[in-house]
């Protein structure tokens, strides 16, 4: 699921510089939505496309005669497009903020100005890590690891806190201060990161992975970070509460992994009679780390969507 965001920038008195950033599909279409605003209001010539991140930008200018009094709105929210963030930016005054969806597809600036959408992008950090497989099956690796040394829950604490601050370091520097690395080789990366863990599950002689575990969530989680990154990216962060809006993201990260370690240290508990079906899970996790990275790694050699 991704987020769009639509920037309203007063110019002048009656003059507003409109930005709205639309994010692309898994198959890298457009997601469209169309933009409503009030009849006073008239667009100054045609939309303008700018390529971003993962996505599109287009822009126009609004003339607004009796200011931004009325509705705005888009439509065609749909599963992959659940919602977009509406940032209003006077000349004076306080940015107002809208968290704007199919349920609330419209808002109007006579309303209670919303506080900063902190609130979003916290669900929006638990929905991601949910939704990412890929992350998932890498903690699920760590977990798997940590079950077979027998060490104590202080080491599994360790590993994930370890994962934990390197993605955390590289969310923020590709957030707030532009780093980046090749997208198609980041993805690439974190799926042999996973096939590393399998092929040391695999064994029984004691790898890099089983005797240190929280370097190696350390180093991938390096990579992780800027997979994360580049979901953020197709959302945006707010003008005015970046700070706010990624500490709310990542928040929402480390919320959706504590959930998910908790559902695997129940199931551990419930599933010990299964147990022998252990080599089967083991041969299909291994099988789509291994196919995630020659999908992903020919998307690298060819230049695909890179």
């Amino acid at each position: 699921m991704s987020s769009a965001q639509w920037r309203l920038t007063q110019r002048d008195a009656q003059t507003w510089d409109s930005h709205l950033r639309l994010p692309e599909d898994f198959e890298g279409r457009l997601l469209p939505l169309q933009p409503q605003w009030p009849a006073s209001c008239e667009r100054l010539g045609e939309p303008r496309q700018q390529p971003a991140d993962e996505g599109m930008v287009l822009r126009w200018t609004l003339r607004c005669p009796q200011g931004l009094d009325g509705q705005f709105g888009l439509q065609g929210f749909n599963v992959q497009l659940p919602d977009a963030v509406l940032l209003i930016e006077p000349l004076h005054g306080e940015p107002q903020y809208a968290v704007l969806s199919a349920s609330r597809p419209q808002w109007q600036r006579s309303e209670t100005p919303p506080p900063p959408p902190v609130a979003h992008y916290l669900v929006l950090g638990v929905e991601h890590i949910l939704g990412g497989p890929d992350h998932l099956l890498f903690v699920l690796g760590l977990f798997a690891l940590w079950r077979r040394s027998g060490r104590g829950l202080a080491r599994l604490v360790g590993t994930l806190s370890a994962f934990t601050l390197a993605h955390s370091i590289t969310l923020a520097g590709a957030a707030l201060a532009g780093w980046q690395l090749p997208s198609a080789a980041v993805e690439a990366s974190i799926a042999a990161s996973i096939l590393l863990l399998a092929v040391e599950l695999a064994t029984r002689a004691e790898g890099l992975a089983q005797r240190r575990p929280a370097s190696i969530a350390f180093g991938f989680g390096l990579l992780h970070g800027f997979g994360f990154a580049g979901a953020l990216a197709a959302t945006g962060l707010p003008e005015g509460a970046q700070v706010w809006a990624l500490a709310a993201f990542n928040l929402g990260v480390e919320f959706g992994q504590i959930l998910f370690v908790l559902a695997l240290l129940g199931l551990a508990a419930l599933a010990r009679p299964l147990w022998r079906y252990a080599p089967l899970a083991l041969s299909a996790y291994g099988a789509v780390a291994a196919y995630w990275l020659l999908q992903r790694a020919a998307v690298v050699f060819t230049g695909a969507n890179a």
